[in-house]
């Protein structure tokens, strides 16, 4: 895959000369789910490049299943490394985002340099309820039916967030208003059931760090799970809910800043 190639929107931000870092955020959200982490990351002299994963935001819904397959994406990182010409890179990924940058590292790990990733049932849970072929197409007619409307209200969200200003809600919905659907309903269907990572953890190469938001209970038991089994990992538990890096957005910053800056 070239450059050209690229289907995904994308936007590099901060310092030119900065050390670059992918962000890939989550389902049912968009590239500004990352609006209370870039300034810090930016300051601290890093460069952002930021994706809207398919029917997310302002990238495309194609109709190929094949295109939604974290293989597939991790094409696309691989794409977009070589287009800001860097040898390597740090990368972070929140919930489905983490189990598609979890894969990638895991799968290049010559491209990583270090890897932040936060709670992720996609990648952390039980296969058992990840791969719910009847409950997916389930949520993903939801999409369908409701359509922009139900994507904005659904409690995956983050747009009613506490920690976002009325201009940064405002910059999110303008954003995420642009998504399609039913797009969503097909990474539900498409990405979602290829995201379990349990089974690779143990092996894992590259030096990861879990920011684990400990206010979601639900996912206690995963964060557990890392805790005994994944190697490579350290996690630091914060105040948070799903959406760790909005809701604790100052401890996640200054954790993964810090992180990050071990590996330069």
């Amino acid at each position: 895959m070239t450059p050209t190639d690229i289907d995904l929107n994308y936007v590099v931000d901060g310092p030119s000369d900065g050390r670059p870092v992918l962000f890939v955020h989550g389902i049912l959200t968009c590239r500004a789910h990352w609006l209370l982490n870039l300034p810090a990351f930016h300051e601290a002299g890093f460069r952002s490049i930021t994706i809207d994963l398919f029917g997310h935001g302002s990238s495309p819904s194609p109709d190929d299943e094949a295109a939604y397959h974290p293989d597939r994406y991790a094409d696309r990182f691989t794409a977009l490394r070589n287009l800001i010409e860097a040898e390597r890179w740090f990368v972070v990924g929140q919930s489905l985002g983490a189990a598609l940058t979890l894969n990638y590292a895991m799968s290049r790990p010559d491209e990583v340099i270090a890897h932040v990733v936060t709670n992720s049932h996609s990648a952390f849970g039980e296969l058992e309820r990840i791969r719910d072929p009847e409950a997916a197409r389930e949520r993903a007619q939801m999409m369908i039916d409701g359509g922009i409307s139900a994507v904005m209200k659904h409690p995956l969200n983050p747009r009613r967030a506490r920690a976002f200003s009325d201009a940064q809600r405002a910059e999110f919905d303008d954003a995420m208003l642009l998504s399609n659907a039913e797009g969503i309903a097909r990474t539900m269907i498409w990405t979602s059931p290829h995201t379990p990572m349990r089974h690779r953890l143990p092996t894992n190469p590259v030096d990861t760090l879990l920011v684990a938001g400990d206010r979601e209970e639900a996912f206690t038991s995963a964060r557990e799970w890392v805790e005994q089994h994944a190697v490579n990992f350290r996690v630091e538990r914060v105040s948070a809910t799903h959406a760790v890096n909005i809701s604790a957005a100052e401890d996640f910053n200054r954790i993964a800043i810090e992180f990050l800056n071990q590996h330069t």
